[in-house]
């Protein structure tokens, strides 16, 4: 449902309603409403709104309002875009966590205001600005708090967070002829870099003597990986930069964290019913497409609902996020290499176990250090244990399933194979596997 705030009035005969929330930008909701109603002249510029939102009632404030013959169309930004309208004095923090430059940001805001700001990112930057807006320093560019820490920004009504993972790994899965419709996949190499060209300008200290600046080249862990070097330049702000050293490391790290070396990666889904888990923004969840061949995990990067019906609509699957690339680093090199696997084979079952039996404990605990890194870069692959319809096959339930303890229905979700070796080796009878084989 869609009201006016105040009074908290129904405006029961919207119609064509949606809300629109892409990631850390776009938040808005439109929808339109009959001129036979006397409502209508209520929904004029800067009215505020609440609807029902994925995530329960949101506030919106409306910014434009188009009139036709027989109804008007309204158009509504989250209440966040009211930063736009806030200046700031200065800030100036250094080598401060996101909490710290959250809260820094709300004591520099001129003006009286209801906004709550916080952060659970512990990197730490330097950040100097001043005589901006709030939204400028917040979110703008590469030079605002999100482009220097990076993260989720979760607005709820008057509540800013800048959170490492806005979402959470949930356990919902969105299947072609349950409850995925449509579906839409995109890959890109437009903005694909490999190789960036940093420069930062050091102010002189002393009168007279020029400013300094200082360059360095840095190339992507994945050059080689395609057919043409794809060349950048950046100018870096960062305070924490004062010399070669470290603006060669600030690039290193801004491949790590921007991902801007991995081809870019999109997907829609139109969503039928209602998902059997709730879900949200950054929320990670399953897409599992048979004709394509698709069986993946994403983090759900934008969404559209309808306030009147209470009902999810589609959901978009963007690029793996900034905040996952810490997480990437040492897997970086095979990003891109990685395929996913979404059918059974039953000789790598039998491989895989094989393997395990053979190695000694020491081994085997390596080997599970190393598949749980893995498993941290967020590539993720269907479980061999599964096949494409998500049923154990009987092979499998003859050869291994006595040997099982617990509940297998525990397992019949798509998981890392990190996760997958580690439920196995914890419990299985390695005896009993060896009579199975």
């Amino acid at each position: 449902m869609i009201y006016l705030k105040e009074g908290k009035i129904p405006l029961n005969f919207s119609y064509n309603d949606e809300i629109e929330h892409e990631g850390n930008s776009k938040y808005q909701l439109s929808f339109k409403f009959p001129t036979n109603n006397p409502l209508w002249e209520e929904l004029a510029e800067e009215t505020l709104l609440l609807a029902d939102d994925l995530h329960g009632e949101q506030e919106f404030i409306i910014f434009e309002v188009e009139k036709h013959h027989a109804y008007i169309t309204v158009y509504a930004n989250q209440v966040a875009t009211l930063l736009n309208n806030y200046s700031i004095t200065e800030i100036s923090v250094n080598n401060a966590s996101g909490d710290r430059v959250m809260r820094s940001l709300a004591s520099s805001i001129i003006r009286k205001h209801n906004f709550t700001f916080s952060s659970d990112i512990a990197n730490t930057h330097s950040f100097n600005l001043k005589n901006v807006t709030v939204a400028n320093a917040l979110f703008r560019d590469r030079h605002s708090i999100i482009g220097q820490w990076g993260g989720d920004l979760i607005r709820d009504k008057y509540d800013i967070r800048l959170l490492s993972n806005g979402g959470s790994n949930k356990e919902a899965l969105f299947m072609y002829k349950k409850n995925l419709k449509s579906y839409q996949q995109k890959k890109s190499i437009k903005d694909l870099r490999t190789r960036i060209h940093f420069t930062k300008t050091i102010n002189s200290q002393k009168e007279g003597e020029k400013d300094k600046v200082i360059a360095v080249t840095v190339d992507s862990p994945l050059i080689n990986k395609y057919k043409n070097i794809y060349e950048g330049n950046l100018d870096v702000s960062d305070q924490d930069v004062i010399d070669e050293i470290t603006l060669r490391k600030y690039g290193e790290n801004y491949f790590k964290t921007t991902l801007c070396d991995v081809i870019e990666e999109s997907i829609e889904i139109d969503v039928v019913g209602r998902p059997d888990v709730p879900v949200g923004i950054f929320d990670t969840v399953t897409i599992f497409h048979e004709k394509f061949n698709l069986d993946v995990k994403k983090k759900i990067t934008k969404y559209t609902y309808s306030p009147m019906g209470r009902k999810l609509k589609t959901i978009g699957f963007g690029k793996i996020q900034s905040n996952l690339g810490t997480t990437l680093a040492s897997m970086v090199d095979n990003a891109v290499a990685e395929q996913v696997e979404s059918k059974l084979d039953v000789f790598k079952i039998q491989k895989n176990l094989d393997q395990l039996l053979k190695l000694d404990k020491k081994s085997i605990e390596d080997k599970l250090v190393e598949l749980e890194e893995k498993s941290k870069s967020a590539v993720e692959v269907k479980k061999a244990l599964f096949e494409a319809d998500g049923e154990i096959p009987e092979i499998v339930k003859t050869r291994i399933l006595d040997a099982v303890e617990g509940n297998i229905a525990r397992l019949k979700t798509i998981i890392t194979e990190a996760e997958m070796i580690k439920a196995i080796q914890a419990q299985l009878n390695f005896a009993e596997i060896k009579n199975a084989m």
